[in-house]
Formats: structure tokens, C-alpha cells, sequence
């Protein structure tokens, strides 16, 4: 296919090496978007009702008033009140002195989740779009309904008329459930493919510190979509404020947090990436060469703690009723079995969702003792699945200057998200690696395998879960069906115009938004309903806590 940032980027071959350079600027860039196709046809999910105090937040068009939904949604007044119990939790864990080394750092790292203060308006923790009930990935579910599950950030856009009135995420939050076991990203010459790294594009490389999950966590503090801090020093001066700052110092030493701020420190810190203001400086807090040395010290320090609490058993705990029955300890029911047949045969799920067995496609017979009895149920590589452009995402009406003269997303819905493809090419900058750029025709449109675990984790029933990169399937029904139908019912459309005698979703795939590389071992598995549901039986037994 044309490559569709072309115009944007371009790879530079010297002497044998890749570099990256940014061939235009963000007003030639702008001057590309396209307004997105009217959606003729949008029906609510099976069962889901918009809550009450929500009515007053829906604009038409199928649009959300995002600011009324931060402020009288159940599900984010919820997660809110969730914060400040296990933020309450961890600081008493923090005072009381009991503590082992191993269990402050984790502590820590909990503090800092669940601290809205570390964001750029005090407003906004990692765990907003992070919520535990929904295993650890977007817990507000009229957002998945209407806006592919990607979360406004922490700053509110003023601009009279602006859709959207908050900054927001391009994409539907990845879960952190297991996310410390994914390896730093890394270029597997014999089999030609990337694996481990963190998101869905695999820009957490992990290269630095050796730690794709502390490279995460260090991401959306800065991120002008999220917690817009313009400085990753801001997010240490935060620290440095916060109730928790003496037991920062105990885990990582004494005078850790001693930084000589400048005046302006607060002003700074205050404002948001992004801003004109700004002009582009990514570090424009004035430290002296010891303070920055010491504040990218914390800022690597913030990062490891977050990731040591995703690891812990609060997070990533092996507690599925799959785990139980791989320990002996419980059996499956006749159709969480038959799910679990198909899961390593006619579906072939574990060909990617590694469940440490032997796969059955082929033929043959998986008789053996597991191969792993703490399997990952992903292979930490990058597919891409066809799946349709979400025309429901906020993103792509980002395209003008907010209060800020902050424009997200200049394209519009001219955005085409490439995945790790984006990543390869330098729309965040040029890859640590210079050599991956050649990688990109071969992984353009391909997103990470994400883990199966908890993915059926609900906080309640009748929540409604955002699936895959864009949230454009909303149950695990409809992630099974599509990969078991995209090849059966294709149409040459967009989201929302299904020919007539159609439903989208059932009887009518979209067009896949990025067709390059399309993964070909799914489509057309020739599941019936029955066997379908069965697979989705057998994805509950891989939420964790459960007692046998």
C-alpha cells in the first residue's frame, strides 16, 4: 500500500545505517485533514443502557460532552473513589514501618498509580485509565461504548465550540496485567520479528533500563493527551510535594528528592505539554547539570517502582481458575473445557495466545504435561488482525489549535494508525535503534498480541469492555466472531454503513483501516455459535481471584 505518512516521514539510508527525519511541518500537516463520514448507523451494545446521569452528557452525533462525563459518570466517580481507598491503603502500609525492602518498593509504586496529583492539572492518576476492576485497563464503560474506551487526559479544552472538550487519547488503553514479563523490545533475526516492548506500537522499548514496563509507566506523565507534565522533572518536583515523599527517600535514599527548584518551578509545571508557550522545549524546567542528573535519577527511580507494583500479586498474581487447574486443584466445566480445545485447535488461538501446550490445528494430539504452568497467553509479538477503523474515536476531530495552541492530532481523520508502524517511522521520534526502520513495510499496521488474562474481568455485570487498539469490538463474543468471520462477511465500507440487510458486527466486517500485512491465519475458522461461546467460556477461566 501508498505509505500513508510519506508525506510526513521518511526513512534516510547513510552508509548502512537507518535515520529518521520529519520532513514537514504540523501546519502542512493540518492542512490534510479529513472531516470523518457521517455514521449512519450506530446501535448501542446488547444491554447497555446510558446511565442516567449521563443523559445530559451525550451531543449528538454520537458524541460525548467529556467533561460532564469526568464529572457525573458512576463509572469515573467509582475509579476516583477506588484511588483514594487504595491510595489511603498504601500510604498506611508506607507509615507504619513494617515493610520488608521488597514490599516498599511495590508500595511505592502503588502510591504513585494511584496519585492524581503526579498529572499536570492534580487531577488525573495512571489508574483513571488503569482501573484494577477491569483488570487494570479502561473501567469507564460508556467510553467504550463511545469512544473506543481511549480516556480524556488531564486537561479540559476551552476553546468555544472544540469537539472534543478534553484532550484524549488516540487509542483504548493496553491492560498492565503481566505486562513485567514482557522482555525489552528486541529484533528476532531467525524468526524476522520483533518481540516483548510495551503499548500497542512497542514504543516502551525498555532499552535503558533494561524494562519495558518501567519505560511504560514513564510515558504518560508526559504525554499532552494524558498527564501533559511538560518536564519529566515536573513529575518529580510532584513527588517531592506528595504525602509519600519521605518514603521515596526511604526506598531510594536519603536526599533523593532534594532538588534546588527554580522559581518558576510551579508556573512550569502547571502548564501543559504542548503549549505554545512552550515552544517545543521538552525539558523546559532550568535545572543545573547536578539537578537534572538527579531528577532523571528519581524520574527512573518513579518508573521502577510502578513497575515492581505491576508485578506484584496486586496486578499480575496467577490466580485463574486455569491456573488452579493446571496446579490440579479444580476442573474445568464441559464447556470451559470444549473452550479450551478449541482455544489450542480449530480456533487457533494459542498460535499467538500462548497457553504453554502443543497446538492441535494441524492435526495430532496434545496429550503432554504443559509446557508452562504460568503461561503468558500472548507471545509478546505484533499482528495486524484487519480490524476496522473506529470512526467513534475522539482523536480524530482533534485537529485544531486548543486554549494552548496544542493541536493532537493535526490529520484529522486523515490518521491512519499504523501501530508499531508509527513507532518505526518516527512519529514519536526516531527509534532508539536506528537499524528497526528498515523493519517498517513489513510491520506497518500491526499492534501487540496482548495477554488473554483478564480479559473477561468486568466490574460488574453489564459493564461494557473496549477491545483491541481502537475498542471497536466491545465483548469477547465479538472479538471471537470477528476472528472467525472477517473473511466471511467483508464489505468494502466503513463503520456505520453496512449494506442494508446487514449488522455490523454479525453479518458485516468494515474494511480493515491498514490492510498491509494482514494476518491471514484468522478470518474464517468455520466456528459455529455454540463453539464461539464455548471459546469465550473458557477466556473467564483467566481472570484472576479465584478461589478454588
Amino acid at each position: 500500500m501508498t505509505r500513508k505518512l510519506s508525506e510526513t516521514f521518511s526513512l534516510l539510508s547513510t552508509a548502512g545505517l537507518t535515520a529518521l527525519a520529519i520532513l514537514t511541518v504540523a501546519s502542512t500537516v493540518s492542512a490534510q485533514a479529513i472531516p470523518p463520514p457521517p455514521i449512519v448507523d450506530f446501535p448501542l451494545p446488547t444491554g447497555f443502557q446510558i446511565p442516567p446521569s449521563d443523559a445530559k452528557c451525550i451531543l449528538s452525533g454520537h458524541r460525548l460532552d467529556l467533561q460532564c462525563i469526568i464529572k457525573n459518570d458512576p463509572d469515573a466517580i467509582r475509579i476516583r473513589a477506588e484511588e483514594a481507598m487504595l491510595e489511603a491503603q498504601a500510604l498506611k502500609a508506607a507509615k507504619s514501618g513494617k515493610l520488608d525492602p521488597y514490599h516498599q518498593v511495590e508500595t511505592l509504586g502503588k502510591l504513585e498509580i494511584f496519585d492524581p496529583n503526579l498529572s499536570v492539572n492534580n487531577n488525573i492518576a495512571c489508574s483513571y485509565c488503569h482501573d484494577p476492576m477491569a483488570g487494570y485497563a479502561n473501567g469507564v464503560s460508556i467510553l467504550s461504548v463511545y469512544t473506543g474506551g481511549s480516556n480524556p487526559g488531564s486537561v479540559p479544552i476551552t476553546v468555544h465550540g472544540a469537539y472534543p472538550n478534553n484532550r484524549i487519547a488516540k487509542r483504548n488503553p493496553t491492560s498492565y496485567v503481566y505486562a513485567t514479563y514482557y522482555p525489552p523490545l528486541h529484533y528476532n533475526q531467525s524468526q524476522a520479528d520483533f518481540y516483548g516492548g510495551n503499548f500497542w506500537d512497542g514504543r516502551a522499548t525498555g532499552y535503558r533500563l533494561q524494562n519495558s514496563a518501567a519505560e511504560q509507566a514513564q510515558d504518560p506523565p508526559s504525554d499532552p493527551e494524558e498527564m501533559a507534565n511538560p518536564d519529566p522533572a515536573c513529575v518529580v518536583y510532584k513527588l517531592s510535594l506528595s504525602s509519600y515523599n519521605f518514603f521515596f527517600e526511604q526506598v531510594f535514599g536519603a536526599g533523593s528528592l532534594e532538588i534546588a527548584w527554580p522559581s518558576d518551578v510551579q508556573s512550569i509545571c502547571s502548564t501543559p505539554k504542548g503549549a505554545a508557550v512552550l515552544n517545543g522545549n521538552p525539558t523546559p524546567l532550568k535545572l543545573s547539570s547536578k539537578d537534572r542528573t538527579l531528577a532523571n535519577k528519581d524520574f527512573d527511580e518513579f518508573a521502577q517502582a510502578v513497575a515492581a507494583y505491576e508485578s506484584s500479586d496486586s496486578v499480575s498474581p496467577f490466580t485463574s481458575k486455569f491456573d488452579y487447574y493446571l496446579a490440579g486443584k479444580t476442573t474445568l466445566t464441559t464447556q470451559e473445557q470444549n473452550g479450551y480445545d478449541l482455544f489450542r485447535g480449530k480456533g487457533s488461538c494459542n498460535t499467538c495466545h500462548l497457553d504453554g501446550r502443543a497446538s492441535t490445528l494441524l492435526g495430532g494430539n496434545d496429550t503432554g504435561q504443559a509446557a508452562s504452568l504460568q503461561p503468558l497467553f500472548t507471545d509478546t509479538t505484533y499482528n495486524n488482525l484487519g480490524l476496522p477503523k473506529n470512526v467513534m474515536l475522539p482523536w480524530y476531530s482533534e485537529d485544531t489549535p486548543d486554549q494552548w495552541g496544542f493541536t493532537g492530532n493535526p490529520l484529522g481523520f486523515g490518521f491512519i494508525d499504523l501501530g508499531m508502524g508509527l513507532f518505526l517511522d518516527g512519529y514519536y521520534g526516531a527509534p532508539p535503534n536506528l537499524s528497526w526502520a528498515a523493519q517498517f513495510p513489513t510491520f506497518e499496521g500491526k499492534f501487540q498480541t496482548s495477554t488473554a488474562r483478564n480479559a473477561a474481568m468486568l466490574p460488574y455485570k453489564g459493564f461494557v469492555k473496549a477491545y483491541m487498539h481502537n475498542g471497536y469490538l466491545t465483548s469477547l463474543k465479538e472479538v471471537v466472531h470477528f476472528y472467525n468471520t472477517r473473511d466471511v462477511y467483508p464489505y468494502h465500507v466503513m463503520s456505520g454503513h453496512c449494506p442494508k440487510g446487514t449488522v455490523e458486527k454479525v453479518t458485516c466486517w468494515p474494511e480493515p483501516e491498514d490492510p498491509d500485512n494482514e494476518n491471514m491465519t484468522i478470518g474464517k475458522l468455520g466456528l459455529t455459535s455454540d463453539e464461539e461461546d464455548d471459546l469465550v467460556f473458557f477466556l473467564r477461566t483467566l481472570v484472576d481471584g479465584f478461589k478454588p
